[in-house]
């Protein structure tokens, strides 16, 4: 299942898109719709979403003063306008195509085909490596523009950065585009906890705790939410 959003200031075209999308491809779930430019910024600061169907004229600017406002573009696009004119300049951000309006169903048709090959090409970058029986589990995760290899028994700790994810390692850090729920649910079975919103740590680099805190191997205290305390009883 794949996360999708639709930004779009038309609210009939919006409802439109949405049930022709669910009607080609069941595995994309539309998460949102959003009608400008400023709800937008708010959306992806807090929310990572596979592919992004979207409009160039939004009622509050357009499309591309929106992407350059966002550091890293961990999504993939499929522009649907109106326009012709923004073609050129829709494909430097990547675009998996590029359709006009009045939709015609078979150029959508072919354009989620794309989307769905890209993604899946793109989901096989972060994976866990079990190729061999003897092999340590590994994560690969994509960072700019290489992919990093890393054993998950260096993890000692991940921290949430709005929409991201700062991975601490035994000898490095670094950040990745995803965020920390994301990583929850492809690291459970591995002695990982949620001991709070913005920090999932390794059982077994807990140093020491106290009633609201924890110490990690490192020397890193976290604070422990209340709820989550009971976990570690």
């Amino acid at each position: 299942m794949y996360k999708v959003a639709i930004i779009e200031d038309e609210t009939a075209a919006a409802a439109a898109l949405e049930k022709m999308i669910s009607i080609l491809e069941p595995d994309f779930k539309i998460c949102a719709k959003i009608p400008s430019v400023f709800e937008s910024l708010i959306f992806f600061r807090e929310t990572n979403v596979d592919l992004v169907f979207m409009d160039i004229q939004l009622s509050d600017g357009d499309c591309f003063e929106l992407l350059a406002k966002i550091p890293h573009l961990n999504f993939s696009i499929i522009f649907i306008t109106a326009y012709d004119t923004h073609a050129i300049k829709a494909f430097k951000f990547n675009a998996i195509d590029y359709i006009l309006k009045p939709i015609d169903p078979e150029e959508l048709a072919k354009a989620i085909v794309r989307a769905k090959e890209k993604l899946s090409s793109r989901v096989l970058i972060e994976y866990f490596l079990t190729n061999r029986s003897n092999d340590k589990p590994r994560l690969a995760l994509s960072v700019l523009n290489e992919t990093l290899y890393v054993n998950i028994e260096d993890i000692i700790r991940l921290e949430a950065d709005s929409a991201y994810t700062i991975f601490i390692l035994k000898d490095k850090s670094f950040t990745v585009s995803r965020n920390i729920k994301y990583y929850e649910d492809l690291l459970e079975g591995y002695n990982f906890i949620r001991i709070h919103y913005s920090h999932l740590v390794a059982k077994n680099e807990i140093a020491s705790r106290k009633v609201a805190t924890l110490k990690m191997s490192n020397g890193d205290v976290i604070p422990m939410s209340v709820r989550k305390r009971f976990l570690l009883k």
